[in-house]
């Protein structure tokens, strides 16, 4: 009885999850249509603003990656959107000369543990990835992806 409501609910929590991940989707092509009509339009103006354009396109980025994280629940996807997050605001952001350092600094270790600390299982989504979401995997695979 207890095994079967905790499947329930890990089933429950990966299938929001994947909703989640499906509504970002979404939201994210809607994004880049959005983003490539503006820039046409600025540029057939004459008022295209590079800053403005790579702040789209990094969000964009941004979003991709946390669909990844979403899906694969790999350390590797959590320190890509964490990279990519942190180069986003380096890029776009003008800041301090110390904001722009500890920016720096935050991709370097995050470089230092994808090197060191990151094993070659950790960069590989578990094989029965595609199972889940069909139904077809054992109870034991899944306790196992999420404890």
């Amino acid at each position: 009885m207890k095994g079967s409501v905790v499947k329930f609910l890990l089933k429950s929590a990966w299938v929001l999850e994947m909703l989640i991940a499906l509504f970002i989707l979404l939201v994210t092509v809607v994004q880049m249509v959005l983003t490539a009509n503006d820039s046409l339009h600025y540029l057939s103006l004459g008022e295209f603003s590079l800053n403005e354009f790579f702040a789209s396109t990094l969000n964009i980025v941004v979003g991709l990656e946390f669909i990844k994280m979403l899906v694969l629940h790999t350390p590797r996807a959590v320190t890509d959107v964490l990279l990519f997050a942190i180069a986003r605001q380096l890029v776009v952001t003008h800041s301090t000369s110390m904001d722009t350092l500890l920016g720096v600094a935050a991709v370097a270790l995050i470089f230092v543990i994808k090197k060191f600390l990151l094993s070659k299982e950790d960069c590989t989504p578990p094989p029965d990835i595609l199972g889940r979401f069909l139904g077809g995997h054992s109870a034991q695979k899944e306790e196992t992806h999420h404890e």
